[in-house]
């Protein structure tokens, strides 16, 4: 594990980040910019401010999206930083409505029945008792509903299998979007490879991304044991694969791949050209995606693929929705505004889908399109890709 102290002498203070921070942006406020919270972590460390006091409530509003790091000059590793501060406040005093809510949501079986027991309850959102432990704010995020796993046609005209690969079942992704990893599956196939199937628990990137690194490791490292074999991992959440590709394990490296990345690289691009998409389509850049894996041509380039697709840029498409984890739940009012302006972008582009690569933005910009009458729809990615190739059935 690296030194958090020696992480925060890279930064040079230059001010390049600023522009590129969604909380400085709202907020005009220099504590909390990456600079700004790069200072008190390293005054904290150096014990001239407290944890508590001083810091807790700035690294709290910080979203992790790394877009400071796509920005910095100097390298400097923020999203490092971030969670070995979060993990000393955690340890020092940690929340336990926050950790009970991440222990909930990364076991699939508990967050089915929690899933079903908040159906029972009125209303879209998430109970105003859970916002209030978690942010003491009202809350802004609706509860989430599992996909329908819907009905997919058998694949016909299939190349002949060239290799297996694992897919990454997740938690959180696995419960919400089945339909996305059933797409995975079949574009995976399409380019000759199939998947082994092997029991799998959590990664740990939430518990990560939450400064809870003892138990985010022994989740990780578990998970690698599960997916021993030397085989490619495909992940299709932008955040799991970010944190997989970071995590220091010597059976992991150089095996991950975002699913986006991996179908690129191996001849999408040329099954996509028998494909249908005859829809206005504009691509949202998943934080960790983007800014953490550095993959932002790959989804663009498979999606231009399709013959008849209409592609629109996104103003701003790598700023956070707001979404970013568990965020939209623990800063719930910051949330709220960086959605509302993620969403008045999309608008502008006058599509009428929207495809991004993480269940977090998925679900947070569903959210905004229903609130704003339904004229948009979202997908995942590869999602899309698999729709669009249904006319070859």
């Amino acid at each position: 594990m690296k030194d958090p102290h020696e992480l925060t002498t890279h930064c040079i203070r230059c001010g390049l980040c600023l522009e590129s921070c969604p909380t400085f942006i709202e907020t005009g406020n220099e504590m909390e910019s990456p600079r700004g919270r790069i200072y008190l972590v390293r005054s904290a460390l150096e014990g001239k401010l407290k944890w508590q006091e001083d810091v807790r409530s700035h690294l709290d509003k910080c979203l992790g999206c790394r877009a400071c790091e796509t920005a910095c000059p100097s390298a400097v590793e923020y999203g490092q930083i971030l969670e070995l501060a979060r993990d000393k406040i955690e340890t020092e005093k940690p929340k336990w409505a926050k950790r009970a809510l991440l222990n909930g949501m990364t076991k699939p079986g508990r967050f089915k029945l929690q899933l079903t027991l908040g159906g029972l309850l009125p209303g879209r959102r998430v109970p105003k008792l859970l916002s209030q432990l978690l942010s003491g704010e009202s809350p802004e995020a609706d509860r989430p509903t599992p996909q329908d796993e819907g009905f997919w046609p058998e694949l016909t005209n299939l190349p002949p299998v060239k290799g297996e690969v694992y897919l990454l079942e997740g938690c959180a992704m696995r419960v919400l979007y089945p339909r996305v990893h059933q797409a995975t599956r079949r574009l995976l196939r399409r380019v000759g490879y199939t998947v082994r199937e092997t029991d799998q628990g959590c990664c740990g990137a939430l518990h990560a991304h939450s400064g809870y690194l003892d138990q985010a490791h022994e989740m990780g490292t578990k998970l690698a044991t599960q997916l021993k074999e030397d085989l490619p991992i495909i992940v299709n959440s932008a955040g799991c694969g970010s944190h997989m590709k970071e995590f220091e394990d010597e059976t992991l490296a150089g095996r991950v791949f975002d699913a986006s990345e991996f179908l690129f690289n191996h001849g999408l691009r040329d099954v996509l050209q028998s494909a249908s998409w005859p829809n206005k389509t504009t691509y949202h850049d998943a934080c960790h995606l983007a800014h953490g894996q550095k993959i932002r041509s790959q989804p663009r380039d498979l999606l231009k693929a399709i013959p008849n697709i209409q592609c629109t840029e996104l103003n701003e498409a790598d700023t956070c929705c707001g979404s970013a984890g568990i965020y939209n739940l623990t800063q719930p009012k910051m949330a709220r505004q960086l959605l509302e302006r993620k969403w008045t972008n999309i608008e502008a582009t006058g599509a009428t889908y929207v495809a991004t690569g993480n269940p977090g933005c998925h679900a947070w910009i569903a959210q905004a399109a229903r609130e704003h009458g339904q004229t948009v729809t979202v997908m995942h990615t590869l999602e899309l890709l698999e729709r669009a190739l249904g006319n070859d059935e």
